[in-house]
């Protein structure tokens, strides 16, 4: 009973079911348990930073103030306003359904040498240009932009410079109100992109407002 028997890895485990089962188990991969949840949440957190704004006391938290501008462009003129309509787009709301509408070309650039300077939306004197030649009223993108101007691009211009290259216009601002001496009008403006002005009155204007001048 005492000699040696060399026996295989392969023959020893057809041998016996228990060594199978334990050579099984020693050798499989098993999936390790995770540490504990709030260990890993507890690595992670930075250290409080001081004079954080969750810190600060009540009297000295930074307040937010909001506002809403209701002075500037107003979406309807008060009752009695002077309002002188844009020609082109009249002509638009007078197409039928479908109908395609005949495009517009004006002139971009003016040689008027009269100018008046009111007051546009409440904010700033501008200088404009008088052109009864023009068949709108026109504003440049820059004094647009500067008086912060909502405008409808869904109504554009073809602007014909004098070298004859054609430039669409941004958009149509609605309502603008320029005060001059006492009186207020509201009127429809062209947004051009660099145009040789900065408001250009044209046709509408000086027909309705029946200006006359003398030289």
């Amino acid at each position: 009973m005492a000699t040696q028997v060399t026996l295989t890895q392969r023959e020893l485990l057809s041998l016996s079911a228990e060594v199978r089962s334990q050579v099984r188990e020693a050798t499989s991969a098993r999936r390790s348990p995770t540490k504990d949840a709030s260990n890993v949440r507890t690595f992670y957190q930075d250290a409080d930073l001081p004079y954080a704004i969750d810190d600060l006391e009540p009297p000295t938290r930074p307040t937010v103030s909001s506002f809403v501008n209701v002075l500037h462009q107003p979406e309807t003129p008060p009752p009695g306003a002077i309002i002188i309509p844009d020609t082109y787009e009249t002509y638009l709301k007078s197409l039928q359904p479908g109908q395609v509408p005949q495009p517009l070309i004006v002139a971009k650039e003016s040689s008027a040498l009269r100018s008046i300077v009111p007051l546009v939306d409440h904010q700033q004197e501008v200088e404009c240009v008088i052109d009864p030649g023009s068949q709108v009223i026109a504003m440049s993108e820059g004094i647009c932009n500067e008086l912060a101007l909502i405008y409808d691009p869904e109504i554009v211009l073809n602007m014909q410079s004098a070298n004859g290259e054609i430039d669409r216009s941004l958009g149509l601002a609605r309502n603008i109100p320029f005060l001059i001496g006492d009186i207020t009008l509201y009127l429809q403006v062209h947004i051009i992109r660099n145009p040789a002005y900065d408001v250009l009155l044209g046709r509408p204007f000086d027909i309705l407002t029946e200006s006359i001048v003398k030289n």
